[in-house]
Parts: structure tokens; sequence; C-alpha cells
């Protein structure tokens, strides 16, 4: 009988010592779970990672909504570093960047490095500004970053010696084309979102390029949104292979009201889920837009129930889950 038992706790033991194990080493997969959706009773942070071609992609990651705004950063360094691995996606640093402590001052996130900052690949360099720039600012609280090593304010990397714009924020665009130019940080930026399929699973992955500074209405930078096409960038591009196209647009008090034409609807009038999901993404990243709502010849479109409009903040895409 006694070694009846003894058998079973071994066998126990070791079940529990491979679970512990899978949970401790092996990246975690990403679930099966809508591209686009709502937050309900969930808080989420954004990391943005590279995929194998080097696009940075936004994965949500769910958080303790009672989480600091410091501690949540120094998560997001931790993500960075690669301290927990994700499924198909690269970190930014090659060994553990330590974030020392952050400030903030006036809408400014103010990060504190040490010479570990310097732990990246230097063909990476502007990917990696890319992702402190739109990691940081997720934040309601933060439109601007100010990167310090060792107490000295940086005004380029360190290794390949890229340009860190006077002011940083989402101005510098993620994903562009050119992957250096002192010239690309000073120009007018619209970002369109796009899609791209890694291992089986949709992303919608964010792709910013220039525009003429005359374009500078609203209107005119949904039109950009909606006719965008960029063949080198090999992604795919719903709103351009769909031609969806745009009667009119009305924005208010953080509200905006886009109407497009019926090809945002399939032939069995149902939405055209990857066209619906860049638009909404596309459209919530313009300046100072809180709310959306989108029409279709003048009628209300939302896959989301009893939702006319959907609030920029509750919008939640390539969530991974652990």
């Amino acid at each position: 009988m006694k070694q009846l038992k003894k058998k079973i706790a071994l066998l126990f033991g070791g079940l529990a010592l491979v679970s512990y194990l899978s949970f401790t080493y092996f990246p975690f997969k990403t679930q099966d779970t809508p591209v686009l959706s709502l937050q309900e009773e969930e808080s989420y942070m954004q990391v943005y990672l590279l995929d194998k071609e080097n696009t940075l992609v936004p994965v949500s990651i769910s958080v303790n909504p009672d989480t600091s705004i410091e501690d949540k950063l120094q998560l997001l360094i931790a993500y960075m570093s690669g301290k927990q691995k994700i499924d198909n996606f690269k970190p930014l640093f090659k060994k553990e960047c330590i974030l020392k402590t952050v400030s903030l001052q006036d809408h400014t996130a103010v990060l504190y490095f040490n010479e570990s900052f310097k732990n990246y690949d230097k063909k990476q360099e502007l990917r990696l500004l890319e992702s402190l720039a739109w990691g940081v600012t997720q934040f309601s609280d933060i439109t601007d970053v100010k990167l310090m090593l060792d107490n000295q304010e940086l005004k380029e990397m360190p290794l390949d010696h890229t340009p860190i714009p006077a002011t940083l924020n989402r101005q510098i665009g993620i994903n562009h084309f050119e992957t250096k130019a002192s010239t690309l940080h000073d120009s007018h930026t619209i970002t369109v979102c796009a899609t791209r399929k890694i291992d089986g699973v949709v992303y919608m992955v964010p792709q910013s390029r220039r525009v003429p500074y005359d374009v500078n209405t609203m209107e005119e930078e949904i039109e950009q949104i909606v006719s965008d096409v960029q063949v080198s960038a090999n992604l795919s591009q719903p709103l351009y292979d769909d031609n969806i196209t745009l009667h009119s647009s009305h924005f208010e008090n953080g509200v905006l009201s886009v109407d497009v034409k019926g090809n945002l609807l399939g032939s069995d009038r149902e939405i055209k889920q990857d066209a619906y999901n860049c638009l909404i993404l596309s459209l919530s990243m313009l300046e100072g837009v809180e709310e959306l709502q989108v029409k279709v010849d003048g009628v209300i479109l939302s896959p989301f129930e009893n939702k006319n409009s959907i609030s920029v903040n509750d919008l939640v895409y390539n969530e991974v889950r652990f």
C-alpha cells in the first residue's frame, strides 16, 4: 500500500513539474479570439513587437486595471525585453533592458535607462524608437516621451545614431518603408491599418506614410486613409482591395461619423470584417477622435450589439492570452 501511495505521489509530482516548466519556459500561444473586440470586464495594454519580417505588430495583453502607469511602463519594457515569450514575435531588445525609473511631467513620460538600453540590434533602431513612442503614449495621460541614458537626455539613438525628434510621440509614425531618414520625422504622417496572417491568425498592423503638408483637415485625412495603397508593404490592404470610398464625414466634440459607400458590405449584406476592422482602427488613430460611428449609404453599421457608436478607448485588437 505504501509503495502504491509513493508511486501516486511521484506521478502527481511529475505532472506538477511538467506543468510548471511549460508555464515558465515555453512560449505561450495566441488564442482563437476575435481580431477586434470591445473592452468589457478586462483592461489591456499594448506592446509593439517584431514579427518574423521585422514589422511592428501591437499585441494586447490583459493587465490589472489598478496597476499604476509607472508599473505598466516597467511591464512594457519587460515585454520588449522578451522576459515573456509570445509565439511568432520577437522582442526589441536582445537582452534585458532595465528601466530604472519613470517621471511624469506635464503629459510627458521621462524614461530613465542605464547602459542596458543599448542591448538592441542597431538594424532595428528606428523600429525600437517607434515601439517606445507608440507603446508609452497609449496611456491617456501621456502624449510625449523623453529618453534618458545615464541621466543624459538622448538626442539620437546610441548605436546607429538615428535622430530622435525634439518631441517624441506618435507623429514619428510606425512601420515606415524607410528604415532610417532624418527627414522622416519632420513630415506629416497618416497611419492606416492593414492585416497580416501569422501562423494562421489574422493580426491588425498599423503602417504610417508621409503625406503633403496641405493634407490637414479631418476629411482630407480620411480620404487619405480609405485611398491608401502601398504595394511594397507586404501586407493585405482591405480598404484598398475592397475599394472603400467616402460619402461624407462629420467631426464634432471628439465624435467622428463617417458615411461610406455600400462596398463595405458583401453580396450577402454582411459586413466585410477585415475592411471594417481596418477602417475603425485607422480612424481611431486620427488626432482628437474619441468616439466613432460608421454608416453605409446613410445607415448606421456596427457588428457590436446595441452599439451605434464605439469609444476609441474600448477597442481591443490582436489580443493574446497566457
